[in-house]
């Protein structure tokens, strides 16, 4: 019906439009200087509708053919991108096995294809590095950096990090203070300032460092205890290289009380002390710091303290026996006291007390220098003996009397 229809149509539109040429077929008259072109109404507008007809023919011809040469275009392009991308990958895995040269090559072939560098460049600057090429490797962080905006810290933390490797830490200060100004508390740029500080053994920088570092999470909480212990250690060191008493118990002023307690701080806070000449004050933070955390170490060394009052020294370290009586390090100190308050046979007792409970090449040279001091000559030539074997030496043999023939 449809076609019906339209074959219908298509009649009379023909046959209404053929009594309209017969009745009026029109004129059109083109003139153009000396040339003039005439024809019908009719054969006008149908010249027109042919020109029409090509212009859209033209049109679609042009479209389809821009679309064919988008179409190779985008091959071409994909067919580089996959290639820069399996470069890449490449390139990656031949950096992570060390394989420098052949990483370098991989990375910078992938660079034609690649509509975002900026990884090409710092890991082709890192293989530089590796290879000592210092050039090649500025090079490549100079194209990292043109890459975009937003590259600067990426290229930092890349340049600190090869001028840690190379042992240039004041350079390597310089960039990373500069990258923390830019990105504040960058994580990456606080993990690699607590390497060049312990490195340079600023600890002070390194202590004001630490509270940004376990905010952040940047390493676990028992490395920024270490790290803390060492900063602590070595301010104490820079301190006693001073000679000045004052100057070590004012920076134990300014380390927090929970420190106080820690048994390896406080016993090298005493230990320098002792060596120098403040006996007293050791003695005092050694009897508050056992008072909190019993520690072996740290009654050993209240044994070599000197305090103002020996007598209460000894009672002191006596009442401690009601809960560490079993600790030989604690009777080996009773000893000790009791020979400065000149009690030789107390001392005598407590020493053979730890003798028995654990032996040691210390507590029998102790044993044999009282022994030999109180006349007993036999017990402390045993004794020493001992202690001899136990550090891996032989007494010398003694001379033998002379024994006069008949």
């Amino acid at each position: 019906m449809k076609i019906f229809i339209a074959v219908l149509l298509t009649l009379i539109v023909a046959a209404a439009l053929a009594m309209a040429i017969e009745k009026d077929p029109g004129y059109i008259l083109i003139a153009y200087g000396q040339t003039t072109v005439e024809m019908t109404m009719w054969v006008g507008l149908a010249l027109l509708f042919v020109l029409l007809f090509l212009l859209v023919m033209l049109f679609l011809s042009l479209r389809r053919g821009a679309k064919v040469s988008q179409k190779i275009g985008s091959f071409w392009n994909d067919r580089k991108a996959s290639r820069g991308r399996s470069h890449t990958t490449l390139g990656m895995i031949a950096f992570i096995e060390g394989n420098w040269e052949k990483s370098r090559r991989l990375l910078t072939d992938a660079l034609k294809g690649s509509d975002a560098p900026l990884i090409n460049y710092l890991l082709a600057a890192r293989a530089s590095h590796a290879l000592g090429d210092s050039t090649a490797s500025r090079h490549y962080l100079g194209l990292a950096e043109g890459t975009s905006a937003k590259a600067s810290i990426a290229v930092a933390l890349t340049q600190a990090q090869m001028q840690i490797d190379n042992g240039h830490l004041e350079e390597a200060l310089a960039t990373l203070t500069r990258a923390r100004r830019n990105a504040e508390r960058h994580p990456s740029v606080l993990s690699l300032l607590e390497k060049v500080y312990s490195g340079l053994r600023d600890w002070t920088s390194l202590l004001a460092l630490l509270p940004d570092l376990r905010k952040h999470n940047i390493l676990p909480a028992e490395r920024i205890d270490i790290l803390e212990r060492q900063a602590l250690m070595g301010q104490l060191e820079q301190a006693a290289m001073q000679s000045d008493v004052a100057a070590v118990q004012q920076w134990w002023k300014h380390v927090s009380r929970a420190w106080h307690h820690d048994a390896d701080l406080a016993l090298a806070y005493c230990r320098t002390l002792v060596v120098l000449g403040d006996h007293a004050s050791a003695e005092k933070v050694l009897r508050q710091a056992l008072k909190q955390n019993w520690s072996s170490n740290l009654v050993q060394l209240y044994g070599f303290i000197a305090g103002t009052d020996l007598s209460r020294q000894l009672s002191i370290a006596e009442s401690w026996l009601k809960d560490h009586g079993d600790d030989s390090a604690l009777l080996l100190t009773l000893g000790r006291l009791s020979l400065r308050n000149e009690l030789w046979g107390k001392a005598k007792e407590y020493f053979e007390q730890a003798y028995r409970r654990n032996a040691s090449a210390e507590l029998c040279f102790e044993l044999g220098r009282l022994l030999g001091n109180m006349g007993e000559y036999s017990d402390a030539e045993r004794y020493t003996r001992e202690a001899l074997q136990m550090q891996g030496q032989a007494l010398p043999e003694l001379p033998q009397p002379s024994v006069s023939g008949a």
